[in-house]
């Protein structure tokens, strides 16, 4: 074997590596002398052996082969059947000087891409060009033919495992198709729903439903997604949501393909949840309590008939607004705001799920008490609030009544009083002894056990006795 060293006359693009295959190296040296005039770089490698032919092809990557036929102990033609058995696609090129028409033939049968005289040299850059091109082509043919089969394949992996029913009608109304999904649906197996007409299936005015949908289809009119019912195989009825597109050959409808999702569950909840918004509309509407409701930015969502009779405003005039312009004073506004604000950042905030009470504000802007409730309501996103609220102006008037008469019964009972029992006195000195056994001036004793106090004067008898001058 042997490597020809090649400079480059050419750009990267019209690199090749070839596989020369050639007992004659002068030969071998025309062919790559022919490659390089025609503007191609090249990067040949010799080879003249059997061995060395297989080595080369199982261990190096080419990007053709140009082989002579007669190779002394072997020929072109046992390397283009060698080439075959490695199922290498590689353009081959026989190159010989006498090779008959027959035999030129029977290669190209073999598969060869082409064959050139040695004394017609100058076609070696074509033949090149085109087989380059022709193998180019099979590459992308054959690229386009797996990622074909492999879309295929992801198309029927996807119709299999789909949660929705996926399939086919032809214009008829008959089922042609049925993935494992409408199986589980339904009840039926496969083979069975297919040996069913659609009317064995569905109520007459389903029938009707989905017939006229596909007479809509046909005349050109857009069908958007619609309901229809069908009854399992149980009996159950079973409500799916279908949305369908028309299957055309040679430009002409031939049937339907269509995605059916079983929303029996979702429309079961949705009546349920009907049912549950009527039920708090209802106990919304008639509590004694105002309910209001806000978003996570403060603004008011719900308003009740209690809430508008207490602060005096219409439910359509506050929706929307924000809470703490609506009902809270001016002096306690920044501190709602904030504990709205602590909420959002930390799930957390000093009054919720407390009963606490507050000041808020009429629509006339007056102020007055209520007792105040306030839960969050989770939900995707951000949180809702609703505040249960009730007027208590006059329970705290009450409570004001109520400590003013306690105050004024404690100050009458502090003045009734009094002292009594058995006071051990002397008889000369006229002071008491107290419990523990000492001797106090009488009014000393009295002030200490009363709330009595003296004021000292003089008796007109000791008057008399103590100043008989004064008449």
């Amino acid at each position: 074997m042997a490597t020809l060293e090649v400079q480059s006359t050419s750009t990267p693009d019209r690199l090749l590596r070839i596989l020369i295959v050639e007992d004659n190296l002068a030969d071998a040296d025309l062919y790559v002398r022919n490659l390089k005039r025609a503007g191609f770089e090249v990067i040949p490698d010799i080879v003249q052996a059997p061995g060395e032919f297989v080595e080369k092809l199982s261990n190096e990557r080419y990007a053709l082969i140009l082989c002579d036929y007669r190779l002394g102990g072997w020929t072109g033609m046992d390397a283009l059947l060698t080439l075959r058995q490695l199922d290498k696609d590689i353009p081959f090129i026989l190159i010989s000087g006498t090779v008959g028409e027959d035999l030129a033939v029977e290669f190209i049968k073999k598969g060869a891409a082409d064959y050139v005289l040695k004394d017609r040299m100058a076609r070696l850059p074509l033949v090149i060009r085109r087989a380059l091109e022709e193998k180019s082509l099979r590459e992308a043919r054959r690229r386009f033919e797996e990622e074909l089969r492999a879309s295929e394949e992801r198309y029927r992996d996807l119709v299999e495992n789909a949660n929705d029913i996926v399939y086919t009608l032809d214009l008829q109304g008959n089922l042609t198709s049925f993935n494992k999904a409408g199986e589980r649906i339904t009840g039926y197996n496969r083979d069975d729903i297919l040996e069913h007409s659609l009317g064995e299936i569905m109520q007459p005015d389903q029938l009707a439903l989905m017939q006229e949908m596909l007479k809509r289809k046909l005349a050109g009119q857009k069908v958007t997604a619609y309901e229809i019912q069908i009854t399992a195989k149980d009996s159950s009825t079973v409500v799916l949501e279908v949305s369908s597109r028309l299957i055309y050959k040679d430009g002409k409808p031939v049937g339907v393909q269509g995605i059916a999702r079983d929303v029996t569950e979702r429309k079961r909840a949705e009546a349920e949840l009907r049912k549950g918004e009527a039920l708090f509309r209802a106990v919304v509407e008639t509590a004694l309590d105002c309910i209001i409701s806000i978003d996570h930015t403060g603004k008011i969502t719900e308003f009740n008939p209690a809430a508008e009779r207490t602060f005096g405003s219409t439910r359509d005039s506050v929706l929307g607004k924000d809470l703490a312009e609506t009902i809270i004073p001016r002096s306690l506004r920044e501190r709602h705001r904030k504990g709205l604000e602590r909420y959002l950042d930390a799930a957390e905030g000093p009054v919720l799920f407390k009963r606490v009470e507050f000041t808020a504000m009429r629509a006339d802007g007056t102020e007055f008490p209520v007792e105040l409730s306030i839960s969050p309501i989770p939900q995707q996103g951000q949180p809702v609030f609703t505040a249960y609220l009730r007027d208590i102006t006059e329970r705290k008037q009450a409570e004001r009544e109520r400590e003013m008469l306690i105050s004024e019964l404690q100050d009458a009972l502090a003045k009734v009083k009094t002292l009594s029992g058995l006071l051990p006195i002397c008889a000369w000195c006229k002071k008491v002894r107290d419990d523990h056994g000492y001797w106090s001036q009488i009014e000393v004793y009295i002030e200490q056990h009363s709330d009595a106090a003296f004021t000292h004067g003089v008796c007109p008898d000791c008057v008399r006795r103590m100043y008989p001058e004064i008449r």
